[in-house]
């Protein structure tokens, strides 16, 4: 019997389209056993959530014979068709659409950052396990199966060998001049800045590439950072962390606005040689190569799949949600509330304090 979820989608806007694209391609390969049905569609505006549906062709056909109905914030979190909450909308208002949707009975996950800061993410953690609820962040690189089969030749099968350093940088050029201050990419109010917006990322691959471990379990490690507020703006537009773990592997992880990164984004180096990812967006992590030291044919793969990337942690809820288990196990809870507090310590350092927090 095929494992099936009833989708609310809160927010209509780009990454939820994304997010849906990957569940009505999904039904329409029919190739996991399982089945997402976006039965509600959440907006400010009905009129919005029903553009949405249009532009993002949910049809009978790839939504299994069902019609999304267009619902307020509220209504949805009511509509007792709804099992499981996808929350695409800006960060600072995470913590109450997730609080909200766990009241109403919902599965959940949430777009990264989770919350503003780790006090938040704990209290809805603490609300989900007194609900009996799922509930995840929404760190879609962590499940791509690329990812996993490169842990795979890192760590079982150790191809590049004892691996030392990590060069990570997810920077892209915003154009400052044109992009308003009230955009939630500039605004303080709206959680502004790069550490929480693409650094996050960094610290990711950091935990990911470096470390076969997660959450309480995670080897330790300590972090050095570098922040330059933007005089005008309050919040960071160039970062620079280093990370260094206590069996001697070190991170140089840099995020920003003010220029595209390189590409390859991604160099991982060990005494067999080393490891490159490659990627228009590098949270999207859809190609790699191992290229080895003395000269053996590299290993390369390539994500061909016509997923944008959002399905395999939708499938992963999926799963969970019918063995009864309210956190994953790539992402536990204590994996998120690890990355938000190393954003906290950040910030603190650099005195970047966002209104919601004072």
């Amino acid at each position: 019997m095929a494992i099936k979820l009833n989708w609310g989608i809160l927010g209509a806007g780009n990454i939820s389209g994304q997010f849906v694209h990957d569940l009505l391609l999904n039904n329409t390969l029919k190739e996991s056993g399982i089945e997402h049905v976006v039965v509600s569609i959440g907006s400010s505006s009905k009129a919005k959530a029903k553009v949405f549906a249009e532009e993002n062709k949910i049809t009978l056909e790839n939504n299994l014979g069902v019609t999304p109905v267009f619902e307020s914030y509220d209504e949805l979190y009511a509509n007792p068709n709804v099992n499981a909450v996808y929350i695409g909308t800006p960060h600072p208002y995470h913590k109450e659409q997730v609080e909200a949707s766990l009241k109403g009975g919902k599965h959940v996950i949430c777009e990264k950052p989770f919350t503003i800061n780790s006090k938040e993410a704990q209290e809805l953690f603490d609300l989900a396990k007194k609900k009996n609820l799922f509930l995840m962040e929404a760190v879609w690189t962590r499940f791509f199966p690329s990812i996993k089969l490169l842990r795979k030749y890192l760590y079982e099968d150790k191809v590049i060998g004892d691996i030392h350093r990590l060069k990570c940088d997810f920077s892209f050029k915003v154009d400052f001049e044109t992009t308003p201050t009230t955009h939630r990419l500039r605004d303080i109010k709206l959680g502004g800045g790069a550490i929480l917006d693409v650094g996050i990322y960094v610290i990711t691959y950091a935990r990911i590439l470096l470390d076969d471990k997660v959450g309480k379990n995670h080897t330790p490690f300590e972090v050095k950072s570098l922040v330059t507020l933007d005089p005008v703006d309050g919040v960071d537009y160039n970062t620079n962390l280093l990370f260094k773990y206590n069996n001697g592997k070190q991170a140089v992880l840099s995020c920003g606005f003010y220029v595209d990164g390189p590409q390859p984004f991604i160099r991982l180096e060990g005494t067999k040689g080393y490891a490159n990812l490659s990627s228009p967006n590098p949270a999207c992590p859809k190609q790699w190569k191992i290229t080895f030291a003395d000269g053996s044919k590299p290993i390369e793969y390539e994500d061909k799949s016509g997923y944008n990337g959002f399905i395999y942690e939708a499938n992963a809820m999926a799963e969970d949600i019918a063995a009864g288990r309210i956190e994953n196990a790539i992402l536990p809870w204590d994996e998120t509330l690890l990355t938000m507090g190393i954003m906290d310590d950040v910030r603190k350092e650099a005195g970047l304090v966002y209104p919601q927090e004072k």
